[in-house]
Parts: structure tokens; C-alpha cells; sequence
């Protein structure tokens, strides 16, 4: 069987960097905090040792335009702060222009979040389908693929714990629904973090148990609370929903190249990306490459 492709949150992996990184600071000679770079590498350079990717990018939300959501709901992660804070945003600077020197893909697409682009590419996989994250909206998507494939979610984690692999099987017994289902139970439930109300006293067991009832038929739904809220219901649907949301069209999805990092050589590639981890003093990741230990 073909290696799988690794889709990676590049959101979900870089703030968990920064959350973990604020007070341990790592700076290079000239001052750089470079904490947040090396735990996002360390993290992203397990799982790709791991699994040996045939492709693998990194994805991102699109910054500086307003996404599709905003547009449908503008009231979408308005609880969160407009911009990022400086630590997070020079983090993202240097993660983004480590991943460039060392040719390792990443994409943004203008209007998508990170979630939109893991789902694209999980519905035109033909193949294994690996994603990186820790985000539990993308667990609707394990399982097969629109196109005979099979996604898995890896669910990070630290280095001495094992690996949280999330199958099916693993949504079903959490959840008490199929990750087909999962959709219209975030929905219902809302989410906070994103700022989509969903139901008043609607959580997810209770959301679970009255469209179970239903067979699955939000409109055979005997609950009052949700009859009165279905019209916003539908609306919820569309912002939580990944399995077939809005996307951009297939001529603008980049393709995701076969997986093949810069590489130590006499090549000018090799020696930028060696004279900026030289000027981060990032001696561990230079002896790694030396010797192809860190992919």
C-alpha cells in the first residue's frame, strides 16, 4: 500500500506551540524567541518520521480577508481577539519561512480556513489519508473517503505519550454518532470557541439522543427547543459542516507535491536554509539534517 498523505493543521499545531512555549523562552543571540519554532518542528517532524509521508503539506487559515463564514454568520469567532499577539505572530513568521527553506509545502487559500483545505483535499484523496491535528471539528472526517480512501486523525500529542490515532470506531464510541453524523451534532451544540450558539441547554449527549430518536431527520425532531431553532440550525450546519462545505474550485487548489525536503548538498537551497538555522543557532536541527534524522 502507498504511503498516506499527511494533511497538517498548521493553525491547530503552531498555536498549540505558542500556548506551550510562552514561558520558557528559547532566543537566539540576537534576541529572536525561537521556542515556538522548534516545538512546531519537533511536532510536525514526528508524525512525518512516523509515517513517511508519499505527500504532505501544511495548511493554513487565510489572513487579511474575511472567509465565507463571516459572510454567513458575521457574528463567526467574533470573541476572539482581531489580531494575533506579537509572540504569535512572529512565531508564525519564522514557522512559515523555516517550512519555505525547507521545502516543505504549505498552502493558504483566500476566503478558507486551514479546515476548509484539509477538507478539500480529503474529498479528492484516492488513497490514505493522514491529518494532524488536534481540532475535534475534523473528526467528521475519518473514515472513508468520498473517493475509496481512508482518513485517520492523529490527535498531537506530547513526545513521551503515544500516538492518539481517532478511526471510526474511536468517533462512534465518544460521541455515540458516526462522524457522517458528527456535523448535525455540532450544530446543535454549538461551539464556543468558534462562537456558534447552537441550541440553548443542547449539548452534545443530549443533541445525540433526540436525533437518534428521529432517525437522523432534524425535521422529525420531536424536542421544542429544537423545532424552534431550525431555521438556525441550518445556518450552524453550514458553518460546522466539512465533509461538503463551500470550496474554491479545483482549478485553485494547489496540488500537494510528492514529499521531498530540502536535502544537505552544495545545491543553494541547502545552504540558505543552513545559514538560517546558523543564525537562530539551531545546532540540534542542523545535526539532524546532517544526518536525515529529522524527516
Amino acid at each position: 500500500m502507498r504511503p498516506p498523505t499527511l494533511l497538517i493543521d498548521g493553525n491547530n499545531i503552531l498555536i498549540r506551540a505558542v500556548e506551550a512555549t510562552r514561558r520558557s523562552a528559547m532566543h537566539s543571540s540576537d534576541g529572536t524567541d525561537t521556542s515556538a519554532l522548534v516545538v512546531f518542528v519537533k511536532t510536525i517532524s514526528r508524525y512525518i518520521r512516523q509515517y513517511r509521508p508519499y505527500r504532505a503539506t501544511v495548511l493554513w487559515d487565510a489572513t487579511g480577508t474575511d472567509d465565507w463564514r463571516k459572510m454567513l454568520y458575521p457574528a463567526y469567532k467574533a470573541n476572539r481577539p482581531t489580531a494575533p499577539d506579537a509572540y504569535r505572530r512572529d512565531s508564525r513568521y519564522l514557522v512559515r519561512e523555516f517550512l519555505q527553506l525547507a521545502a516543505i509545502p504549505q498552502h493558504a487559500v483566500p476566503g478558507m480556513e486551514a479546515d476548509d483545505l484539509i477538507g478539500a483535499y480529503w474529498r479528492r484523496s484516492h488513497g490514505e489519508v493522514v491529518i494532524l491535528s488536534s481540532d475535534k471539528d475534523l473528526l467528521q472526517l475519518v473514515g472513508p473517503t468520498p473517493r475509496c480512501g481512508y482518513c485517520c486523525q492523529v490527535r498531537v500529542s506530547s513526545a513521551d505519550t503515544p500516538t492518539d490515532v481517532w478511526t471510526s470506531t474511536q468517533v462512534e464510541r465518544a460521541y455515540g454518532c458516526t462522524p457522517e453524523q458528527l456535523p448535525l451534532v455540532l450544530a446543535l451544540a454549538g461551539d464556543q470557541v468558534d462562537n456558534i450558539p447552537g441550541v440553548p441547554k443542547i449539548g452534545p449527549k443530549f443533541a445525540v439522543k433526540h436525533l437518534a430518536a428521529a432517525g437522523w431527520d432534524l425535521d422529525k425532531v420531536a424536542h421544542q427547543g429544537i423545532k424552534d431553532h431550525r431555521e438556525k440550525i441550518g445556518l450552524y450546519l453550514q458553518l460546522v459542516n466539512l465533509r461538503a462545505p463551500w470550496e474554491t474550485s479545483s482549478t485553485d487548489l494547489p496540488t500537494i507535491p510528492l514529499f521531498r525536503p530540502t536535502d544537505p548538498g552544495p545545491d543553494a537551497a541547502w545552504r540558505t536554509l543552513w545559514a538560517f538555522l546558523d543564525d537562530l543557532q539551531l545546532r540540534q536541527f542542523q545535526r539532524q539534517l546532517l544526518a536525515g534524522e529529522l524527516w
